[in-house]
């Protein structure tokens, strides 16, 4: 019995140092679902393909230090954040999603663009209402890495370089898989 409260007791200590621990990065954390289609044609009809965009974007937050201890503590700046975004495109008839693109960047604004496949090839689309359309006059430029990741540069409208990772690139995704 002394060996149950015990054990207890430490527990509590050691979930109570974790829970302070956690409190004192002080992330912001905003998540989105939303679901588009875009258009394409694979050189023998056009195709409506599904997208459902997930978005995490982390922002870490810099406080006034001159607010130490307060409760209700001012921002410096935003700082940078980090976006992560996964794409799952269902390009057939089924109910299952067909691909699965994971990447992340780092940006002081929110970006609207994403990568979709089109023809076997990684493309940007950026938002267009209900849709997406892709841009079609677009270089990206790559870079390969020692881990054999690729890396890409695309420039946005304001001609901002945004570097991201391709962190995962799956043709063969299931949405099965993925419960």
């Amino acid at each position: 019995m002394k060996n149950t409260i015990l054990t207890l007791f430490v527990t509590g200590l050691l979930l109570t140092g974790v829970n302070a621990a956690a409190q004192e990065v002080d992330p912001e954390v905003l998540d989105t679902k939303i679901s588009k289609s875009y258009t394409i044609n694979n050189g023998e009809k056009l195709v409506k393909n599904t997208v459902e965009i997930t978005t995490k974007r982390l922002n870490t937050i810099e406080r006034d230090e001159k607010d130490e201890g307060k409760i209700d503590q001012a921002r410096v700046v935003d700082s940078i954040a980090t976006i992560v975004k996964t794409v799952r495109i269902d390009n057939d008839e089924d109910d299952d999603f067909d691909e699965k693109i994971v990447f992340s960047y780092e940006s002081k604004s929110p970006e609207d663009f994403v990568l979709v496949s089109k023809n076997n090839e990684l493309v940007v689309a950026m938002d267009d209402g209900e849709n997406l359309k892709i841009v079609e006059n677009l270089n990206l430029k790559s870079k390969t890495m020692d881990n054999n990741k690729a890396t890409y540069i695309f420039t946005n409208e304001q001609g901002e370089n945004i570097e991201f990772l391709v962190e995962e690139y799956n043709k063969s995704y299931s949405h099965t898989a993925s419960k």
